[in-house]
């Protein structure tokens, strides 16, 4: 009998330390954007390289999605171009500083609370929906609350994202290779 009281509080122990710190973790990220950051040239790529590959899942996602929520392919179409628009922005927003240890940047703090207010927001239209529908409520079949609104929100963050790491990407290996510093071969 302990063990079955025992699931229950556990979930909603776990439920209350995640309402405390997805706050938390958001303001976290609001505050670091604006902080000075060495660029090393791995990290770049892996940033790069991983949202590309974050891109190519979530496009089969939508593939498989899209026969379920219609409207998925036109939002997300849209979103994704708009994210690497956005990412082409901040990374001409961010600012270099290059020092004899390497190269320092600083991202734009304007477009890193407006990319965490979007990730609040989905998150918060995303509980809301959630919500409403364990009361029976149905989901809008358009608009921004909409199954695919809130795909169109991961695409425009996944093609920020894609977009200002592979800007990093290439800034950091054109300093690396005018320094001297490429141990590539060739």
């Amino acid at each position: 009998m302990p063990l079955l009281l025992a699931v229950p509080l556990a979930i909603l122990l776990a439920l209350s330390l995640l309402l405390v710190l997805l706050p938390l973790s958001l303001w976290q990220r609001w505050r670091l954007a604006g902080s000075r950051r060495r660029a090393r040239g791995w990290a770049m790529a892996l940033a790069w390289w991983s949202s590309l590959g974050s891109s190519l899942l979530f496009l089969l996602f939508v593939l498989v999605a899209g026969h379920f929520w219609p409207s998925a392919w036109a939002y997300v179409a849209l979103a994704w171009p708009a994210g690497l628009l956005l990412g082409a922005l901040g990374h001409a927003l961010t600012r270099f500083e290059p020092t004899p240890q390497g190269l320092y940047y600083r991202s734009s703090r304007v477009i890193a609370l407006g990319l965490v207010l979007l990730v609040a927001v989905r998150l918060g239209a995303g509980l809301v929906q959630g919500m409403r529908g364990g009361f029976g409520a149905g989901w809008p079949d358009s608009g921004w609350l909409s199954h695919a609104g809130l795909l169109a929100i991961g695409a425009l963050l996944l093609g920020y994202a894609t977009a200002q790491s592979l800007g990093l990407y290439r800034r950091v290996r054109r300093f690396e290779r005018h320094r001297g510093y490429d141990r590539s071969p060739g």
